[in-house]
């Protein structure tokens, strides 16, 4: 009887892990963003205007919501900088992909706690003059 007990546990045990694989990461919301830069070398003026999303696992919502509004200001200061140092070509991808990729590096070392595994960025216009 304790063995059919304990594998029983232990059958559980596997189930539980099969259904953590299974669920479906999560959006959670990081921000509008719509500022100008000013290249004076090149006496030109670039407008950005994006909302980022991110996408993370159901036990690290909670976590990365209170991270999200605690820093805020960083979390929007890293977007600003990576946006200005974008080159054309990254910012002129129909993907983006490199600055995707690079946003998601600087947002995720703001987080002490969870992790987003994906950035995505919509109503995405920059405007150079």
């Amino acid at each position: 009887m304790a063995c059919l007990a304990g594998c029983a546990a232990e059958e559980a045990k596997v189930v539980d892990e099969d259904a953590d694989k299974d669920v479906p990461p999560h959006e959670i919301a990081i921000g509008e963003y719509k500022f100008r830069a000013y290249d004076p070398a090149a006496n030109t003026q670039t407008k950005f205007e994006f909302t980022l999303a991110g996408l993370a696992a159901e036990k690290d919502i909670p976590g990365l919501e209170t991270e999200l509004e605690k820093k805020q200001m960083r979390i929007r200061d890293r977007v600003m900088i990576v946006s200005r140092e974008s080159t054309i070509e990254e910012l002129e991808d129909p993907d983006l992909v490199m600055f995707r990729r690079r946003l998601l590096k600087e947002v995720n070392r703001m987080f002490d706690e969870g992790e987003l595994s994906d950035i995505y960025v919509s109503h995405f216009r920059v405007k150079t003059r």
